[in-house]
C-alpha cells in the first residue's frame, strides 16, 4: 500500500515538473468537483438570474433581517411592558380536567373573570364539586363527565354541550396524567393511556371544537404541556415523549391556522416547569429562584394572563423562556454537561 501511495506521488510530481497535467484519480476527481462547481454557480448567478432579480433578492433578503430585528425588539420591550389583555366575560370556555388542581384553578379564575365554564372531568364527582364552587360565588358552570382519550366519548360529549349551551370560545386542554419512575418500570398499558391522554386527548377535543371557529374566524385553543416538551430527562420518557407531542401539535396548528389566514384563532401552548400538586419530585437545583415550583393558583392566574394577551406561548417561569430557546441552540453534550451542574 505505501509503496503505491509513494508511486502515485512520484508520477504527480514528474507531471507537474514536465509541465504535463495532473492526472491521477485525486485530482481528476478535484477537478471534476470544482468544474462542477463553478458551472453551477454560473447556472444559478449568471443564465438564470438577471441583474435586477438579484438586486431584488438582496433588498428582499435585507428586509427579512430588518422584520427580524423589529420582532426582537417587540418581544424584548413585551418581557417588561404589558400587551393589553381581551376580555372573557361572557365567552364560553371548556376546561379538561377540571376536576383538581390546575383545571380546577383555573376554572375558578376563569369564572371570576366573568366566563361561562363547561368543565369536563373523567371523575365526576370531583368535578362537580369544582362546578359547584363557581356557582357558590356567582359564576355559571356546567359539568360533564368524558373521558378526552376516547375519541367516541369526546364526539359525543362534544355534540351534547353544542346541543345544550353551545360552542366554545375558548379551550383548555388541561387534562393530562404523570408517572415518575424508569422507563423500563411502566406497564405497557400506563404507556399507552399517558400517551392516550396527555397527546391524543388534545388532539380529539381540539378537532371536535375547532371547525366552528374556523367557520367563524375565532376563537383560542389552549393546551398544558411542559418544560418536558422542550427538554428531554430521565424517569419521565413516556411523559416527555406526550408532551413534545403537544409541543409539536400546537405549533402545528398554529402554522396551519396562519398559512390558511384565520388570524381570528389563537393557538397556545403553555409549558410549566412544577406546580406543587406534584408530590413525587423535588429537584435539588442550585437556582431554585429559576427553576420557581409554583402553586396552582398562582400557575392558573400567569396562564390566564398569558391568554388573555394572545401569546402563543407560556412559560411557568415566565423567566425560563430565553433559556429554553437558548437550550435548543446548544449542542447535546452541553446541554447535559449544564443539566448536571445545575444540580446539586
Amino acid at each position: 500500500m505505501d509503496h503505491a501511495i509513494a508511486k502515485a506521488m512520484y508520477g504527480l510530481q514528474m507531471n507537474r515538473s514536465q509541465g504535463r497535467p495532473c492526472s491521477t484519480p485525486i485530482e481528476s476527481v478535484e477537478t471534476s468537483v470544482a468544474q462542477r462547481s463553478r458551472e453551477e454557480y454560473k447556472r444559478v448567478f449568471h443564465n438564470n438570474m438577471a441583474p435586477k432579480d438579484m438586486v431584488f433578492l438582496f433588498l428582499s433578503f435585507l428586509l427579512l433581517n430588518l422584520k427580524m430585528i423589529v420582532i426582537m425588539i417587540i418581544e424584548f420591550v413585551r418581557m417588561f411592558i404589558p400587551t393589553e389583555e381581551k376580555s372573557i366575560k361572557g365567552k364560553l370556555i371548556l376546561v379538561t380536567g377540571a376536576g383538581q388542581n390546575l383545571g380546577r384553578e383555573l376554572s375558578l379564575q376563569l369564572a371570576r373573570l366573568g366566563a361561562r365554564l363547561v368543565l369536563w372531568d373523567i371523575n365526576g364527582g370531583e368535578n362537580e364539586e369544582t362546578a359547584s364552587m363557581i356557582r357558590k360565588e356567582g359564576g355559571e358552570a356546567t359539568a360533564f363527565v368524558c373521558d378526552v382519550s376516547d375519541q367516541h366519548a369526546v364526539a359525543a360529549t362534544g355534540a351534547r354541550v353544542r346541543r345544550e349551551i353551545g360552542n366554545p370560545n375558548l379551550v383548555f386542554n388541561n387534562a393530562g396524567t404523570y408517572e415518575f419512575k424508569p422507563f423500563l418500570k411502566h406497564t405497557p398499558q400506563e404507556i399507552q393511556r399517558m400517551v392516550n391522554v396527555n397527546l391524543m386527548g388534545n388532539l380529539w377535543v381540539t378537532r371536535e371544537f375547532i371547525d366552528h371557529m374556523i367557520q367563524h374566524n375565532e376563537g383560542h385553543l389552549i393546551s398544558i404541556s411542559s418544560v418536558l416538551g422542550f427538554i428531554g430527562r430521565s424517569q419521565v420518557v413516556p411523559y416527555c415523549a406526550s408532551k413534545w407531542g403537544v409541543k409539536g401539535m400546537t405549533e402545528a396548528l398554529a402554522e396551519e391556522m396562519r398559512l390558511e389566514r384565520r388570524s381570528g384563532i389563537t393557538v397556545t401552548a403553555v409549558h410549566p416547569f412544577l406546580i406543587d400538586n406534584v408530590d413525587d419530585v423535588k429537584p435539588d437545583l442550585k437556582f431554585p429562584w429559576l427553576f420557581e415550583i409554583l402553586k396552582a393558583p398562582d400557575a392558573a392566574a400567569r396562564i390566564i394572563r398569558g391568554v388573555r394577551q394572545n401569546q402563543e406561548e407560556i412559560f411557568l417561569p415566565e423567566k425560563l423562556k430565553p433559556l429554553m430557546i437558548c437550550s435548543k441552540i446548544l449542542p447535546r453534550k452541553i446541554r447535559r454537561l449544564t443539566g448536571d451542574w445545575m444540580e446539586n
